[in-house]
């Protein structure tokens, strides 16, 4: 079994030129017989009626047939009988003409062999003479037999099928040669973008387009999609290294500190009172590292759930997004109490959008979260709902906060990203909310965008698909 592609190219082209050039061959074959056999019978009928012009009347009997055998040019190795309608012989000789090889009345053309030799004949039965002086006597009639071997013609035609033949083998060779040459040049593009693809190595996932491919229509779709998946690829590696990088230091920041917090307590002699505030500290760097993990998980299990459910039919859960939102609100409620803050709840209408209620008030909680932390004491985080294009609606999340620098905004959604580092371990947080937000964001087929003016305040703003 062939594998290869152009293998099986070139033996489907190869059996496609094989059929055409039988037929061709075939044919001409077939065209050249017919040809010399018409034009033997043209000779055959030529040679009688030249036999026939010398038939004509006898001088001493006008009812009689005479033949002028002076004037009789017959090739040699032909044959010819000329016999009146009665049956008396004119000419010729009838020794050749046996019951066997005796032409049919209606037969006018036959074949027959004589002494081992192969005959072709002509018969013109009943045929006026063409020389008749004496019109007061009934017109007179003959029947001439005229035959000649048949072996300078068979030969021709040999000759003729050899040469046929010859030239169907060599065009069949020199086509073979320049399918060939023509397979293989067409389809050196795709072997080209195989052999690149072939090197595509995950740990660096680099993919240059061959120039091969940026001529040909059929292959450039694939080209680019190889490219587009090679850069995805990278990225995704890339953002997979980083994240190791930055989760590896977060932790061991983070064990750093339970360790020095244990080391102190280990030194020395420390009263019940410093004992208890140690423990303290420690179950309290515990936790936070338990909710480091925790937000990792999390935002695994997102992108997991994600692919899932991109390759799967699985119908979607349908949610409330006023309800969510209210329910995220009313959660951090106390959080904006505490930082002075007021959260204003704009909600007009229903709309209900495809995703669990858990996610979309975790969306929620992490944006308004974020927006009461970075949020001036005796300011409003305002939230409001409204219909975006066709089919979507749009949730703006805004607060008078101190902003995020324009350098700042390209990286916000990265992982372990903090604008602000001091202020992010100040409120626990880990630069890791808008990254899951973003994740939940777009497991809903939805978009999120940032805009933010230093010291003037940032606006979030998500659009959903409604559910269907």
């Amino acid at each position: 079994m062939i594998t290869s592609i152009r293998g099986r190219v070139l033996l489907l082209a190869m059996l496609a030129q094989l059929l055409a050039t039988t037929c061709a061959v075939g044919l001409a074959v077939w065209y050249v017989d017919r040809a010399l056999w018409t034009s033997v019978d043209s000779e055959l009928q030529a040679k009688a009626v030249s036999l026939l012009a010398l038939v004509g009347q006898a001088d001493d009997n006008p009812y009689a047939l005479d033949f002028d055998s002076n004037q009789i040019n017959v090739p040699n190795g032909d044959l010819f009988y000329i016999v009146d309608p009665r049956g008396r012989t004119v000419a010729g000789s009838s020794s050749w003409i046996t019951d066997e090889n005796r032409p049919e009345p209606q037969g006018r053309i036959w074949r027959f062999k004589l002494n081992g030799i192969e005959y072709r004949g002509k018969a013109l039965i009943g045929t006026p003479i063409l020389d008749q002086e004496n019109t007061k006597v009934p017109q007179l009639r003959v029947n001439l037999y005229y035959a000649m071997p048949v072996a300078r013609a068979q030969a021709r035609i040999a000759e003729a099928t050899r040469k046929a033949v010859l030239v169907g083998v060599l065009s069949l060779l020199v086509s073979a040669l320049l399918t060939w040459w023509a397979v293989g040049r067409g389809m050196a593009p795709l072997i080209e973008l195989a052999s690149r693809a072939d090197k595509i190595q995950a740990v660096r996932a680099e993919f240059d387009l061959p120039q091969g491919t940026l001529r040909s229509a059929e292959l450039m779709p694939l080209g680019r999609a190889l490219q587009s998946l090679a850069s995805r690829v990278r990225a995704a590696f890339d953002r997979e290294r980083q994240f190791l990088s930055d989760a590896a230091h977060e932790l061991k920041t983070a064990i750093a500190i339970q360790k020095s917090t244990l080391q102190l307590l280990e030194q020395g002699k420390a009263s019940e009172a410093e004992y208890r505030e140690g423990i303290a500290r420690a179950l309290e760097d515990t936790a936070r590292t338990e909710r480091l993990v925790a937000n990792m998980l999390l935002l695994s299990s997102i992108e997991h759930a994600q692919q899932l459910s991109e390759s799967s039919d699985a119908p979607s859960l349908h949610s409330s997004l006023e309800e969510t939102l209210q329910i995220a609100a009313d959660r951090l409620q106390p959080l904006a109490q505490m930082k002075d803050v007021v959260i204003d709840l704009k909600l007009d209408g229903s709309h209900r959008v495809a995703g669990k209620e858990s996610e979309l008030s975790l969306l929620w909680m992490n944006l308004i979260e974020n927006a009461i932390q970075h949020s001036a004491a005796s300011t409003r985080v305002v939230m409001d709902v409204s219909d975006a294009e066709p089919g979507t609606c749009r949730v703006r999340i805004a607060d008078c906060g101190s902003g995020i620098a324009a350098a700042d905004l390209p990286h916000i959604f990265d992982r372990f990203y903090r604008s602000d580092s001091s202020r992010s371990r100040a409120t626990g947080g880990f630069g890791l909310g808008l990254s899951i937000a973003k994740a939940i964001v777009v497991a809903l087929h939805g978009s999120i965008h940032i805009e933010s003016t230093p010291q003037r305040g940032t606006t979030v703003e998500v659009i959903l698909p409604h559910a269907n």
